[in-house]
């Protein structure tokens, strides 16, 4: 099926799918899993396609906000063109593509997806699965790597980050071993979000319960934390 690249007045990135068939009018149709169709006839040129959709930009991107707010982002589970999922607090679309080598790579707020099974989502899956926690792990230690400075002068030794899927935490802590542990799928925050997270962790080499001196160190380190925090919770609310 062909495809336009396309922004949005908001400048969200979008891909439309377009549906050549034996048809007389145009339909345009936006779906909760965020994808976008633009049905057509096949006598219809690409130049006239461009256009519709331009013309029709502000209306997808209000149905697509409508859709975000009812349906949220949850856990990737199906990997196609034009779907979506966030990273760093913004929304990053997918682009399926045949290779006979495997590869993923982001360009700006697309996600290219290059490999030779585009119709076997198990593979898929798999292949973004390790390409997300690779990218979680290297986002997350460079915030490690950021906040760091702030225990360390009181004799903390650098934790060690590891990385995986956590039902009910963002983060937690093994002082005795020196390992902080976050949940894959904070890196879908955005930076300021993720920072409280880290913090959180890293004081509690200071302190390990959550008395009111863990408290009132974060305070002082980051006064606007709860702001933070709320902000993550009603991401939670929405479904990051």
């Amino acid at each position: 099926m062909e495809s336009i690249t396309m922004s949005l007045p908001s400048g969200t990135i979008i891909i439309v799918s377009l549906d050549r068939k034996k048809m007389k009018t145009c339909r345009l149709k936006v779906y909760p899993d965020q994808t976008v169709v633009l049905s057509l006839p096949q006598s219809v040129p690409d130049s006239w396609a461009i256009d519709f959709i331009k013309e029709k930009s502000a209306w997808i991107e209000d149905k697509l906000e409508l859709y975000k707010k009812t349906v949220g982002y949850a856990a990737t589970n199906v990997i196609k063109n034009g779907y979506s999922i966030r990273m760093l607090g913004e929304d990053l679309v997918f682009s399926v593509a045949y290779s006979q080598k495997k590869c993923i790579y982001q360009d700006g707020k697309l996600i290219h997806i290059c490999s030779p099974d585009i119709d076997d989502q198990d593979k898929l899956l798999l292949q973004f699965e390790t390409w997300w926690r690779e990218s979680s792990l290297k986002i997350l230690q460079q915030r490690v790597d950021q906040l760091y400075p702030i225990v360390e002068k009181y004799g903390v030794c650098k934790p060690h980050i590891h990385i995986r899927k956590m039902k009910t935490l963002w983060g937690s802590c093994s002082v005795n071993r020196g390992i902080v542990t976050f949940n894959q799928y904070l890196i879908k925050a955005k930076v300021p979000c993720i920072d409280y997270i880290v913090l959180h962790e890293l004081t509690h080499f200071l302190y390990p319960n959550h008395s009111k001196q863990f408290y009132n160190f974060i305070s002082i380190q980051m006064p606007d934390w709860k702001e933070r925090k709320n902000i993550l919770d009603q991401d939670v609310v929405h479904g990051l």
